[in-house]
């Protein structure tokens, strides 16, 4: 109550005692809902929570995984999009006889680099190898046919490869920068099985609940504000 009350007073103070009610209510409910909390520094196997002010089509409600991060930017996946495909819509023909294509969904992974598809997975090297590990028993890309082979052995996918096309890249600086105007939560070592899970908007929320009980309230901030 006490920094809503100061934010009251520097809206009065800003506008000369005319207060704009609408501007100093916004800044008042944003820090009851701890947006303004400072943020860990990302690196690889970080998670990024898009904040729930966020209303960007693409990053709305979205979480990702962070692959790298340097100084010369920053790489990541968004993990809880799913694109309405799977992989039986994009294989060549020559695999469709494959079974259960039709069950192993794609997710978008951001609005970069349509023509790729990654994959994270729980594999590890000895399974596929070149993958990269981004967390623990989590690891992202690797040898394609390693894959195809496994897929087409009939193994499990589900909590286990997650196909993914596309992904978010931010410029030298650029995640930084959104970071500070309070875009993104950062979560070093995220839980990777809730990755893993075939899940869209309700990985958000159950991301949300792993920052903590303050940060629970998120999951009450309407999705359309401006529909209430």
């Amino acid at each position: 109550m006490r920094c809503a009350l100061v934010l009251w007073q520097q809206g009065l103070h800003r506008s000369g005692g005319y207060c704009n009610f609408d501007g100093v209510m916004e800044n008042i409910s944003a820090d009851i809902f701890h947006l303004f909390d400072n943020q860990p520094d990302p690196s690889r196997g970080s998670l990024l929570l898009a904040k729930p002010t966020v209303d960007d089509a693409c990053f709305k409600r979205s979480v990702i995984l962070v692959i790298d991060h340097d100084s010369d930017g920053s790489m990541g996946v968004i993990v809880n999009r799913p694109s309405g495909y799977t992989i039986a819509d994009v294989i060549a023909d020559a695999d469709k006889d494959i079974e259960g294509l039709d069950d192993i969904p794609i997710y978008m992974g951001g609005p970069v680099g349509l023509n790729q598809m990654f994959f994270l997975h729980t594999l590890g090297p000895d399974i596929i190898p070149g993958c990269l590990q981004v967390g623990k028993e989590l690891y992202f890309g690797g040898d394609y046919e390693a894959v195809k082979r496994y897929v087409a052995c009939g193994e499990p996918t589900e909590g286990v490869i997650k196909f993914i096309v596309g992904y978010s890249g931010w410029e030298k600086g650029q995640l930084a920068s959104e970071i500070a105007r309070h875009d993104w939560a950062v979560k070093k070592s995220p839980d990777h099985d809730m990755l893993m899970a075939e899940m869209d908007y309700d990985m958000w929320n159950e991301a949300v609940n792993s920052f903590g009980d303050k940060y629970r309230i998120w999951n009450n901030w309407p999705s359309n504000p401006s529909d209430n």
